[in-house]
């Protein structure tokens, strides 16, 4: 599905199969595609100093990404997570141009989610994300290390090495279900969305960004396996799945009927506009890192370099990489099938 030039980022569960298919495809292909350089590159932070690998894949790099930023917590965490998804689907595009980053719509369980015409999808199988409960398996199985420590990234800290596993544990006995069919328990979207609402407009942002948190960090806890970590979670594609909704409850608020300053970069965050990295949790005006450089002026503590963002490829001098989240690029939602209809 396309609006005009772009494509409509849809419910996975409601697209065709061939159409899951190949983005599922387009993710395994991710992972045979290689940045440059040797893994032998790479040097840890102890004894350090930390040099990045080569030959990351492009899947994998998303990891490392994930685990050097840790934008969490912190007024850029909605702006930081829709950059990372962005860049993403240009990846998943370069693979095939048809492909769009889908959504899990978070009010259904994975394993029988809504396909919109009277019936449901497992979307825990080989045609899509693999297990939902253990080890991810076909179609991911290349992924990891087949659950043995030597070797994998977890033993040497290398991200050019596999994983020890990936997997998921879907409303898994932590949960307290035992892994019975029912969606997550988190609140009503348009709660969610409506947060911050009988605020001024200054304060409705910092207000929308809060509320997100915990309904974020229940979508993580019950996917469980290795999204449950936020050092591990970027390793199993379901985790895109569920940041994309996020960003699309963050468009849904934007595009409140009468609230169009909200795709306003100078006005959308309100009170939060200026601010700028306090020790590791960055601000709206930090640089969005690794992109733009661990040595960009105002960068927040402790945030680790990645190729080709840093040297010998030097990708963060990129003017267009060298943005905060005030940029248009990022302030601009994406296009969704179905946004939350809020009342003006």
């Amino acid at each position: 599905m396309t609006a005009g030039s772009k494509l409509v980022r849809q419910n996975i569960a409601k697209i065709n199969p061939d159409e899951r298919k190949k983005f599922r495809d387009a993710i395994v292909k991710l992972n045979k595609k290689y940045y440059p350089g040797s893994k032998d590159d790479f040097r840890p932070k102890d004894p350090g100093p930390y040099k990045p690998a080569g030959h990351v894949s492009y899947w994998f790099k998303q990891d490392e990404i994930h685990q050097a930023t840790h934008v969490h917590n912190a007024p850029a965490f909605l702006p930081w997570h829709r950059e990372l998804c962005n860049r993403f689907e240009k990846m998943l595009q370069d693979i095939d141009d048809t492909v769009a980053l889908h959504y899990w719509d978070w009010r259904s369980d994975p394993r029988a989610s809504p396909d919109g015409k009277g019936g449901v999808v497992n979307l825990c199988t080989d045609d899509c994300m693999g297990n939902p409960i253990g080890r991810a398996g076909p179609p991911f199985d290349t992924f990891d290390n087949n659950g043995i420590l030597a070797g994998s990234r977890d033993e040497t800290g290398n991200p050019a090495d596999p994983p020890q596993i990936i997997g998921i544990d879907i409303n898994g006995a932590g949960v307290g279900r035992h892994n019975e069919i029912g969606p997550p328990d988190i609140a009503p979207d348009i709660d969610i969305v409506r947060a911050g609402d009988n605020r001024p407009p200054q304060q409705q942002f910092r207000r929308f960004n809060t509320a997100m948190n915990t309904p974020h960090g229940t979508g993580h806890y019950y996917l469980g396996g290795t999204i449950l970590d936020a050092h591990t979670a970027f390793r199993h594609p379901m985790v895109f799945l569920l940041h994309s909704n996020i960003d699309r409850l963050w468009a849904s608020w934007q595009r409140k009927k009468g609230q169009e300053w909200r795709l306003d970069p100078d006005r959308v965050y309100g009170e939060l506009s200026g601010t700028v990295a306090q020790g590791t949790v960055p601000g709206i005006l930090t640089p969005l890192e690794p992109w733009a450089g661990v040595n960009a002026p105002g960068i927040e503590d402790e945030v680790f370099p990645a190729r080709p963002w840093a040297e010998p490829e030097n990708e963060q001098l990129d003017p267009a990489n060298q943005k905060n989240s005030r940029h248009i690029s990022v302030v601009t939602p994406p296009e969704y099938d179905e946004y939350v209809t809020i009342p003006p």
